[in-house]
């Protein structure tokens, strides 16, 4: 197995990402209970943005995170996520705005 951590003692993303991609589980070593929960979220959005499906299993001082079976999607070519990842991007930004309007005109009512 690969060393996951860098230099800096930080998980080394990249590396976990390549190791899930090609279909391989990988373990991050964790100590407490913040480290397990954080580590896990981050696993999970991290592999979603690069269009994989993971299953995050806890041990007692690590996280185990396997690519699901179909994990990858070869169907979906890389253009393909990121147009879905710009438009979630421009619906966020349309809700923002939205909830700014919003607030703009509950704030003209106060007065």
């Amino acid at each position: 197995m690969t060393d996951v951590f860098d230099e800096q003692g930080d998980v080394n993303w990249k590396v976990v990402l390549e190791s899930l991609g090609n279909g391989h589980a990988v373990e991050i070593p964790c100590q407490k209970e913040r480290e397990f929960v954080r580590r896990a979220t981050q696993a999970v959005k991290r592999a979603e943005k690069q269009g994989l499906a993971v299953e995050v299993l806890r041990g007692e001082t690590a996280l185990r995170i396997e690519p699901r079976s179909g994990a990858a999607r070869p169907s979906e070519s890389p253009e393909r996520i990121s147009e879905s990842r710009e438009a979630r991007q421009e619906e966020r930004a349309r809700r923002r705005e939205a909830l700014r309007a919003e607030r703009g005109a509950e704030r003209g009512n106060d007065r």
